[in-house]
């Protein structure tokens, strides 16, 4: 097919698919309805195997891998993007680290990307990018960019595709300028959470409602919690809405809630470790379509693909 047409076809899609943006409900308040402190932690917990390293990436142009997410329109797809430096653009690749494609993200600038997730909502996936790095901590408003996700044909090796943002939220803080490079959206409540990159052990969770469309004005996110872990550098919500892990430098770290409560519960309580292995900056993290297995990247050349496998199914610790 023509790369001309190929083009057009995306964009075509991406147009059609940016009007489901403009459906969405408007999600759940986080204020929490009981006392964290009286609700135990769900019992269900997932058993993590040791770590593998599935591959390495070919594309060698994904320098800086800042920022991970599991496609859901594509089965088998993982996309990234760099960090600061680099054009308005994300990379698709598979278990096998192939180079499947580049998309260039038209309406979109890249001040300083540091992480991105992907998420479903009305049977549609979507992939939001987050312009969201400040580490001179003095920027007056932040930008995310909401896409359709765009469909590969998986058997294609490195494509040039282009395709536009389909919503643009702008966004401050409530209590002023935070460097940040983690970001979620709990499809379950249709809400965005961001935790803070500021001093290790102080790491500050903020949450602003999914917008129904691309707002006039500027968004305020409004702090609903504090981590007690080491530097956030990466997070996502599982595709129920029920665990989110943050990542670090050094490890993982779990929480998780009731279907019940909200996040200001969840985040409230002590959260479980998840041994990472060395990577030589570990910038992202994401659940993978199965929403249980995590998947990890590395900044710097050569980027591996690592998989932290969970043994299924899930088991449910003793009571006594």
């Amino acid at each position: 097919m023509p790369r001309l047409l190929t083009i057009w076809i995306l964009v075509g899609i991406a147009i059609l698919a940016t009007s489901m943006i403009l459906s969405f409900q408007a999600p759940q308040s986080d204020a929490a309805s009981v006392s964290p402190a009286t609700r135990p932690a769900p019992k269900t917990r997932i058993t993590y195997l040791p770590s593998r390293g599935l591959c390495i990436l070919v594309n060698e142009e994904i320098g800086e891998s800042s920022g991970l997410a599991a496609g859901r329109t594509n089965k088998g797809v993982f996309w990234t993007h760099n960090d600061s430096g680099d054009a308005p653009r994300i990379f698709a690749f598979n278990h096998a680290g192939a180079d499947l494609a580049s998309v260039r993200i038209t309406g979109a600038s890249a001040r300083d990307w540091e992480d991105m997730c992907s998420f479903a909502i009305g049977g549609k996936s979507f992939l939001m990018l987050a312009d969201i790095g400040d580490n001179r901590v003095f920027r007056k408003s932040c930008s995310l960019y909401v896409l359709p996700e765009p469909k590969l044909n998986v058997k294609q090796r490195g494509r040039e595709l282009i395709a536009p943002v389909g919503a643009t939220i702008n966004f401050r803080y409530e209590d002023g300028a935070h460097n940040c490079e983690s970001i979620a959206v709990d499809p379950a409540t249709r809400t965005i959470y961001l935790v803070s990159k500021r001093r290790p052990s102080v790491c500050k969770v903020y949450a602003m409602a999914l917008p129904v469309k691309s707002p006039k004005k500027t968004l305020v996110a409004r702090a609903i919690g504090t981590l007690r872990i080491p530097t956030a550098t990466a997070m996502d919500i599982s595709p129920d809405g029920l665990r989110a892990v943050v990542g670090t430098y050094g490890h993982a770290y779990e929480y998780v809630r009731r279907p019940d409560e909200t996040w200001k519960a969840g985040f409230s309580r002590d959260p479980r470790v998840i041994k990472l292995p060395f990577r030589t900056q570990g910038e992202s993290i994401c659940f993978g379509r199965d929403g249980r297995t995590l998947y990890l990247t590395s900044e710097n050349l050569p980027a591996p693909l690592i998989q932290i496998p969970a043994k299924s199914p899930a088991t449910k610790p003793s009571t006594k």
